[in-house]
């Protein structure tokens, strides 16, 4: 009889669930609660410090860059289907100088919070990185136009790659935390 391994289920069920599910239903409430922080009583920000002022959360997971091929069958392509999903495309840590995938952190409403927290789901670990509102647009690849606001410097997005993911290391890493740690501080989040 196989052994259920229920840290990599836990893990394996953030990584399938969809953006909007892994991110405000799971990664949210986990961030809040490791960072001594409170739920916002408003829809424009997800967490409040105790000194009142609003974070922003976000996270991304960090998977490989899916596979692309042309002129394929219709068998062919959803063979690769197969291929492309995400629990096949995990990234270790320790291999995110090498490998080659795209993390974008989206939707960043700058003029909504004074802290911008941003979690990189890894295979093996989750890192938690913070900058203030007024340092993002240094962030490499920062791009002040996306999402819901159409003026420049509402809302924006920045993507970490191989390129620069030690940049941020360097500068806003704040926390790493295994998967079993990460199971342990969620037994009692309702």
């Amino acid at each position: 009889m196989k052994k259920v391994n229920v840290i990599e289920n836990f893990r394996n069920g953030i990584f399938v669930a969809s953006s909007r599910t892994y991110g405000e239903k799971i990664i949210e409430p986990i961030i809040r609660k490791i960072l001594g922080l409170h739920e916002s009583n408003t829809d424009e920000n997800d967490a409040v410090n105790d000194n009142g002022e609003f974070l922003e959360l976000k996270a991304s997971k960090v998977l490989k860059a899916t596979l692309k091929k042309k002129n394929l069958s219709l068998v062919e392509r959803v063979l690769l289907e197969n291929d492309n999903d995400e629990l096949s495309r995990l990234i270790k840590f320790d291999d995110c100088l090498e490998s080659k995938y795209l993390s974008n952190i989206q939707n960043v409403k700058r003029d909504h919070f004074s802290e911008l927290i941003y979690v990189l789901l890894f295979e093996d670990c989750i890192k938690i990185f913070k900058s203030n509102r007024k340092s993002i647009s240094t962030i490499p690849n920062w791009c002040d136009k996306h999402g819901r606001y159409d003026a420049e410097g509402k809302s924006g997005q920045f993507g970490i790659t191989k390129n620069n993911i030690q940049w941020h290391l360097d500068r806003n890493l704040t926390h790493t935390l295994t998967w079993n740690e990460v199971y342990e501080i969620s037994k009692d989040i309702l």
